[in-house]
């Protein structure tokens, strides 16, 4: 539980959590106030992991993690009294089932909420869903549940604020299950005026986190049909046969582009290291990916130029099409299969 300038609240919510978990672990993010809370707080909780000044909450999720470890279950949650001990512990039990995919808490927006809240979820919910292809209804949630074998995977993403809970989400959709959602209540203390959510600031940190997973898909698809079309004209100007040509340039095109979406996902987008054995089946995976949609591209882009006696570097306009007919199966073998986590 991270907790920032914190007031009583925090001490009635930890009160009432002891008798539920093993282990409560709190992260004081560099408060300037509230001391008092955190010395009461220690004969409540196994921990008190401190920052020496304010880092973010992404970066007191990581510092728990690091002291936690992957040897149990975790569950995280905000300190300001809008999580309800009912609901916390509703997200522990689902872990006993849902062992393969974060659990979530999610709120309603029903009632009186917040204006900025309630906008902020609207347009980011819908921002996510097309990014990633999940729909979470409710993506700024803090209650989460993280089954044990995907701490250590959760603790190497990137961001260091609330940008990181959204780079979460959106890896979820490499996990082998779907996030598990659960209704819970929706409470807001004051307005949501305890919330240390900079509207502006946090949400450019959030949009910034979801453009970077798909950036790496757009650059990779412009770079296969910029070198396609470019190998299409050399090879046309030669005058070599227009099967031999799609062959030649669909092959190029697809081994510069896939090397440099793998490398660019796992170097820029993902950001952390993997066991050497663990990168070898990733990549050995993805190559025998990018090898069954190149024979399918090739086959689909070769009978549809035929049939339609497109010739030249027209051709890459049949081959466009033939990529987007394909990625929807591209992308679902990925997710389950490529880059699935080491469970």
């Amino acid at each position: 539980m991270p907790a920032y300038n914190p007031d009583g609240r925090l001490l009635e919510l930890l009160a009432r959590l002891r008798g539920r978990f093993s282990r409560l672990v709190l992260v004081d993010d560099g408060s300037v106030s509230g001391r008092e809370i955190f010395d009461r707080a220690r004969g409540l909780v196994e921990k008190i992991l401190v920052h020496d000044r304010n880092r973010g909450k992404g970066a007191a999720l990581k510092t728990a993690f690091a002291y936690l470890g992957d040897s149990a279950d975790v569950v995280t949650a905000d300190a300001d009294g809008q999580h309800t001990p009912e609901d916390i512990a509703k997200i522990a039990d689902a872990l006993a089932t849902h062992r393969n995919g974060l659990v979530l808490g999610v709120r309603s927006f029903a009632g009186k909420v917040p204006l900025r809240s309630r906008f902020g979820n609207f347009w980011t919910r819908w921002m996510f869903f097309l990014m990633t292809g999940l729909t979470v209804s409710d993506t700024q949630t803090g209650l989460r549940g993280i089954p044990a074998a995907l701490v250590p995977r959760v603790a190497s993403l990137p961001g260091e604020r609330y940008e990181y809970e959204m780079a979460m989400l959106a890896d979820a959709r490499y996990h082998p299950e779907k996030p598990f959602q659960i209704p819970i209540e929706t409470v807001y203390v004051d307005g949501n005026a305890t919330s240390h959510f900079n509207p502006l600031l946090d949400s450019i940190r959030i949009y910034r986190s979801l453009f970077q997973f798909c950036v790496s898909s757009v650059l990779s698809f412009l770079l296969d049909n910029a070198v396609f079309a470019a190998a299409i004209w050399i090879l046309a100007a030669h005058q070599w046969p227009r099967r031999d040509c799609i062959f030649v340039a669909f092959a190029a095109a697809r081994a510069v582009s896939s090397h440099f979406n793998y490398f660019y996902n796992r170097f820029v987008v993902f950001r952390r290291r993997r066991r050497q054995n663990a990168r070898h089946r990733s990549y050995g995976r993805y190559i025998a990916l990018v090898v069954a949609v190149g024979i399918a591209g090739y086959a689909l882009t070769e009978v549809s130029a035929a049939l339609l006696g497109v010739k030249g570097v027209a051709v890459t306009l049949v081959k466009i099409v033939s990529d987007v007919i394909l990625f929807f199966a591209s992308y679902e073998v990925q997710k389950r299969f490529v880059f699935r986590p080491s469970v």
